[in-house]
C-alpha cells in the first residue's frame, strides 16, 4: 500500500498576513495615485490659463484692444440691464465670448454670432435667437448651456444642475462692482458723473463695457492680474460658475453680469470679491 502524500496548504494565519500586506501596499499606493492625478489636473488647469493668456494677446494683436468684458447687443438703459431678454444680451457677455475664436472654438463662435432657432428643450425658437444670443441667463439658448473644457478646472467638482455653462476663470475688473453697467462716459446710457464713479471703481485689467489696451496697464503687464481662478456655482441662485455672465464672471459661453440685484451673493464671482484658490 502506497503512502499518500498530502500537499500543505495555506493556513488561516498565513492568508490573513498576505491580505494585510496587500492592504498596506494598496494603502500606500492610493495616495500616490491620487497625488499624480491631482498633479495632472493642476497641469491641465495651468495650461487652460496659459491658453487664455495667449488668446488675450492674440486678440490684442488682431484688434489693438483687449476682448471687451461686458459686450454684446441691445444696450438699453441701466434700469433694463438686469432684465432678461430674448432679443439681445444687453451687453452682458464676458470677455470669454470674443476670445472663443482664439482658443480653437471657431465653430462655437459661429454658432453664437449667427441667428439660430434651436432650443435646449428640443423645440424651435420663434422668432429665432438673435446673433450673439439672448441674455446669458436663458437656459433655452444652447450655447449658454454648453460647457467648454478649456474654461473649466478639472479639480472643480461643480457639475450637474443648474445647467448653464460654467467656468473657473474670472476676469479681473478691479476693486468694486459699483456701476459696472455704465461703461465709458460718452455712452448714451449713462452720465459723465456716473461714468467717473465707475472709472474710479473699475481699476482692473478688464474695465466693464469699455475698451482696454495693454498700454492702459501703467504698472506693466507682468505686474497686473488679468484673470484668477474661482469656484463654480453652488446652487440654482448662485451664478459664480456661469461662463456667459460678465458680472457674475463665471458662466462659460455667455458670461453675464446679470441679476446681482436679486441675489447679492452673485457679486462674488468678481475677482475683487472672490476667494479664489490660486493665481497662476
Amino acid at each position: 500500500m502506497k503512502n499518500q502524500r498530502f500537499k500543505r496548504g495555506f493556513t488561516l494565519v498565513e492568508l490573513l498576513v498576505v491580505i494585510a500586506i496587500i492592504g498596506v501596499l494598496v494603502g500606500l499606493l492610493l495616495p500616490a495615485v491620487q497625488a499624480a492625478r491631482e498633479a495632472a489636473r493642476r497641469m491641465s488647469c495651468s495650461n487652460n490659463f496659459k491658453q487664455l493668456g495667449l488668446a488675450i494677446h492674440n486678440y490684442h494683436a488682431a484688434y489693438n484692444q483687449l476682448p471687451t468684458h461686458g459686450t454684446g447687443t441691445q444696450p438699453g438703459t441701466p434700469d433694463a440691464y438686469f432684465r432678461p431678454s430674448a432679443l439681445g444680451n444687453r451687453l452682458r457677455l464676458s470677455m470669454l465670448v470674443p476670445s472663443l475664436p482664439f482658443i480653437e472654438q471657431q465653430a462655437f463662435w459661429q454658432q453664437i454670432s449667427n441667428p439660430n432657432m434651436q432650443r435646449t428643450d428640443g423645440t424651435v425658437q420663434s422668432p429665432p435667437w438673435p446673433a450673439m444670443g439672448p441674455t446669458p441667463d436663458d437656459i433655452q439658448y444652447i450655447p449658454w448651456a454648453t460647457e467648454i473644457p478649456a474654461f473649466r478646472c478639472p479639480s472643480d467638482p461643480g457639475f450637474g444642475l443648474p445647467a448653464l455653462g460654467r467656468t473657473n476663470y474670472a476676469a479681473c475688473m478691479g476693486d468694486s462692482s459699483w456701476d459696472l453697467y455704465f461703461g465709458p462716459w460718452n455712452n448714451l446710457r449713462t452720465t459723465q458723473s456716473n461714468a467717473e464713479d465707475a472709472r474710479a471703481a473699475h481699476r482692473g485689467f478688464f474695465k466693464p463695457i469699455d475698451v482696454s489696451r495693454f498700454g492702459d496697464c501703467l504698472d506693466g503687464l507682468s505686474n497686473t492680474i488679468a484673470m484668477g481662478e474661482i469656484i463654480t456655482d453652488l446652487g440654482d441662485n448662485d451664478n459664480r460658475g456661469q461662463v456667459t455672465e460678465s458680472a457674475a464672471n463665471s458662466s462659460a459661453p455667455g458670461i453675464s453680469l446679470a441679476n446681482i440685484r436679486n441675489n447679492p451673493s452673485r457679486c462674488l464671482p468678481l475677482l475683487s470679491f472672490t476667494k479664489y484658490r490660486t493665481l497662476r
